[in-house]
């Protein structure tokens, strides 16, 4: 759930119109200090948002449920597969039950994300970009969209009128500030969530 919440935080960020301003003078201008302080500070988000699920959340009973969820599902496929009739019409009486308590636990886990997008989306229109700037990190490693490439160099690196370059991309594999946090909040939510108890088990 945690790195569902920063990856629709990524998505927003593209949107026309909602793209932040990102300073060309970051606080932090090299890349070392900037990918450190910007992983802590994705960290602590993440930790936060998981310590406010969960106080809004039934965590075990929403894992009681997912678990039940899960072995309805595997029971129902399994008697499709088998062709067994008498079973899939049983296991049908119980889907109307099954579908509440996936509803619910749904209504569930969108509580704190609604509570935590309002001063997460300012955080990143308002104070990020002009901390860090479009790019906090560079990798050996290329990944399309998180990271500049050849082609985003190439036009990021052409002069306007002013002088300036046109974006922030240097040379390919700088990693994009969003992009940062989107692997920090992958590499870190799973131990994150063992550490506050808000793991969940996974769909089967």
């Amino acid at each position: 759930m945690i790195l569902e919440a920063n990856l629709i935080f990524s998505i927003i960020m593209q949107v026309p119109g909602l793209t932040p301003q990102y300073t060309k003078h970051p606080l932090f201008p090299d890349m070392v200090s900037a990918m450190i302080v910007s992983a802590l500070i994705s960290i602590g988000m993440n930790y936060a948002f998981a310590l406010l699920r969960k106080r809004t959340t039934d965590i075990d009973k929403m894992s009681r449920v997912m678990k039940e969820t899960n072995e309805w599902r595997k029971q129902y496929t399994e008697a499709i597969r088998k062709q067994d009739k008498i079973r899939v019409e049983e296991l049908k009486k119980k889907q109307a039950y099954v579908n509440k308590m996936t509803m619910e636990m749904q209504q569930q886990q969108m509580r704190p994300m609604l509570i935590y997008m309002m001063p997460s989306f300012l955080l990143w229109i308002f104070v990020f970009p002009s901390v860090f700037g479009a790019t906090t990190a560079i990798s050996p490693i290329q990944i399309p969209w998180l990271m500049c490439s050849d082609d985003n160099v190439k036009l990021d690196q052409q002069v306007d009128q002013t002088g300036q370059t046109k974006g922030a991309c240097s040379v390919p594999g700088e990693v994009f500030l969003w992009g940062w946090f989107l692997i920090t909040s992958f590499a870190f939510s799973g131990i994150i969530s063992k550490i506050t108890g808000t793991s969940m088990p996974g769909i089967t």
